[in-house]
This record gives structure tokens, sequence and C-alpha cells, in this order.
């Protein structure tokens, strides 16, 4: 694993760790942008290790896609998760209406979680 690779996943260790901890806090709905941002430092370090650099999240996620879940280096459920994490992420951070029960912040941090746990086993 390269320096670049470690350096990413601890920022993505970090974000889970945030994640879990405003899980256990009053307002569980608050794990959502660092359970999204533990999964986007992670493909940024996956696609830094292919030389790859982006500047918008859209771009991420579309490079991620391009380069390792169409040639089958990554399962697509992972590409999956990602969209999920996304768009949950936005309607967190910017609809003022929204309201997330805690069972389904439970299930994107455990997507955040499988996917850090799929790069450290595969890639680490």
């Amino acid at each position: 694993m390269s320096e670049d690779l470690s350096l990413h996943l601890r920022k993505a260790d970090f974000y889970l760790r945030a994640a879990k901890h405003d899980l256990l806090s009053d307002l569980p709905a608050a794990a959502i942008t660092p359970a999204y941002y533990c999964f986007f430092w992670l493909v940024r370090g996956l696609l830094y290790e292919k030389g790859i650099t982006t500047k918008r999240h859209s771009a991420a996620r579309e490079m991620f896609s391009l380069h390792y879940i169409k040639t089958g280096e990554i399962p697509a459920r992972f590409k999956d998760d990602f969209a999920i994490l996304f768009d949950r992420r936005q309607f967190a951070d910017y609809d003022l209406d929204s309201d997330f029960p805690v069972d389904e912040v439970v299930r994107l941090v455990n997507m955040a979680e499988g996917f850090l746990n799929f790069v450290k086993e595969n890639y680490a």
C-alpha cells in the first residue's frame, strides 16, 4: 500500500469514528455526512492509486465506476452504496425538512464501514 492510500485510509477511518460517535448523540442523523466522507476518502485514495484526481464529488463517483466497478475489480454493490450515501448526505446537509430514522442512519454507517473493511482487506 502506498503512503498516499494509507493517508486516505486514515482520513476515512477518522470519518467513520465520527459517524459512530454521532450515532450515539441526540442527533444521530448527524452521522450521515461523516459516513459519506468515509466512503468518499476511500474512493479518492483508490483513484489516486491509479493516478486519477478529481475536483468534484460527481467526478469521483464517475471515475470510481469506470475504473473499479466496470472492470470488476470492486463489487457493484459498492457503487450503489456510494450513490445512496451521496443522496442521503445531500438531504441531510441541505434539506430543512430531512428526517432519518435511526435504523436507516445505522444502515448508512454500516455501508461506509463495509467499504472501509473491503479496502483494508484488499488494498492495505
